[in-house]
């Protein structure tokens, strides 16, 4: 994981995803609010899905469109500008936890 990644091409896979999934009856600001790229862990999530059963549904969509990446968290958000159900897919694995320790 690179927390300064920057790859452009994931911009590409978003606008591949928003098509993939109007073919699927899953339209922009009806059923979900954004797709953003994460370049961190190369991936793709979708936000401000309202239905639960439509973040399970979109979630396997992006995972037909990403066959060879990993399926990120499926969770619920439920503060912030985009409340909802929030898909991912990843092709890199999430970074490790972080612990910081002070120096005594």
């Amino acid at each position: 994981m690179d927390a300064f990644r920057f790859s452009p091409e994931l911009f590409e896979h978003r606008t591949t995803i928003i098509e993939v999934l109007q073919e699927a009856g899953f339209d922009w600001l009806s059923h979900y609010s954004s797709v953003d790229p994460l370049h961190d862990v190369y991936g793709i999530e979708v936000c401000g899905i309202r239905e639960h059963d439509d973040a399970v549904a979109i979630q396997q969509v992006l995972m037909r469109a990403f066959p060879g990446w990993r399926p990120g968290c499926l969770c619920y958000k439920d503060f912030g500008r985009e409340p909802g159900w929030k898909a991912k897919v990843q092709r890199d694995a999430d970074p490790p936890d972080e612990h910081w320790e002070t120096a005594e």
